[in-house]
Parts: structure tokens; C-alpha cells; sequence
């Protein structure tokens, strides 16, 4: 079972994707086979973390969003990466030094 802390991130990364498809509530519900009621829960709390300015915690998110093999159900290892934190989009190349991305994140948390 998936923490509190690990639902919110996977919700807020789908609710993003969502928005970004231009699919609607309905759409995406019936989609993903989530009901309109939960999806509004989810989104709710999403965005009161985000106005409350939670300490954004660092998750490990090639298991929440790279692509899996489905032969053999492992995931697919690509060269770079997105995040989307509130408005911002950063690409982030394979050889990336955490470090960097921490300040980064740290200096977009504040504008």
C-alpha cells in the first residue's frame, strides 16, 4: 500500500498529465477507470499542498513514470527526464548531478 506522501505525488503527476492532454475531468475518469468523486478528492488535496508550500521531497520517479516493457515488465530506460513542479518544466539530461537538481528545485520553490 502506497503512502499518503506517495499518492499525492503520483495524483499531482497525473492530474498534470491530464491538463497537459486537454482531456477533461470525464474523459480521463472513464479513461483510467478512477470516479469523478476520488479524482476531485485527489485533486483537492493536490492543491492544498501546493498552497501550503509542503516540503517537496525527492522520489525515486523512474517507477512512477518511465514506460514499461510489456513482455517482460521491466521499465524502459530512457536518456532524460521531465519534472513539472507548479509552472515550471525542467528537462534533465541522464547525466544530471543531484545536487544541482536539488538547488534547482530549492531556487524554483521560491519564485
Amino acid at each position: 500500500m502506497k503512502s499518503t506522501a506517495e499518492n499525492l505525488q503520483l495524483w499531482e503527476q497525473w492530474i498534470r498529465e491530464r491538463v497537459q492532454n486537454g482531456m477533461t475531468i470525464g474523459e480521463w475518469c472513464e479513461k483510467n477507470g478512477v470516479s469523478k468523486h476520488r479524482y476531485k478528492y485527489w485533486n483537492q488535496r493536490v492543491r492544498k499542498s501546493q498552497q501550503r508550500g509542503e516540503e517537496t521531497t525527492f522520489a525515486d520517479i523512474t517507477s512512477i513514470i518511465s514506460p514499461v516493457d510489456t513482455a517482460s515488465q521491466n521499465p524502459v530506460v530512457t536518456s532524460d527526464f521531465q519534472i513539472f513542479f507548479n509552472s515550471f518544466q525542467v528537462s534533465v539530461p541522464c547525466n544530471f548531478s543531484p545536487n544541482s537538481l536539488a538547488e534547482l528545485m530549492k531556487v524554483l520553490r521560491e519564485l
